[in-house]
């Protein structure tokens, strides 16, 4: 009966942490989650005598990784305006190209988002 019961708790463990690593890994918390299992249990003599270094050495961890969320959030806004900015382009290249009497089937746009006939590939605009 015993044996079952530390089997049962040593199995909810590994899946709490099973579960923990998975969402640190999305929220990119890896190293601080990593670096708190090992203060709080192979190197908690150090940590209770070295409070405010190891406290101050995760708090660290934790910026830096708030951090990198803010770069990434900037150079998604910044992504979202180049698309959008391209989108805004190419409807324009497609506006002019109706305007000049072009037909749509006779063109196509690159990957820098130019207008160019099919047949050449001359710029349109």
């Amino acid at each position: 009966m015993m044996y079952a019961l530390v089997s049962l708790g040593i199995t909810c463990l590994m899946l709490l942490l099973s579960i923990a690593f998975k969402a640190a890994g999305k929220l990119r918390l890896t190293i601080p989650l990593l670096y708190f299992l090992a203060i709080s249990t192979v190197l908690n003599r150090w940590a209770s005598a070295h409070e405010m270094l190891a406290l101050g050495i995760l708090g660290l961890l934790v910026l830096i990784t708030i951090l990198s969320w803010f770069s990434s959030l900037a150079e998604a806004i910044k992504d979202r305006r180049r698309a959008r900015a391209m989108e805004e382009d190419i409807a324009w290249q497609i506006g002019r190209a109706r305007q000049m009497g072009v037909s749509m089937s006779d063109v196509y746009i690159d990957g820098n988002g130019d207008m160019r006939y099919c047949d050449d590939d001359t710029p349109v605009i």
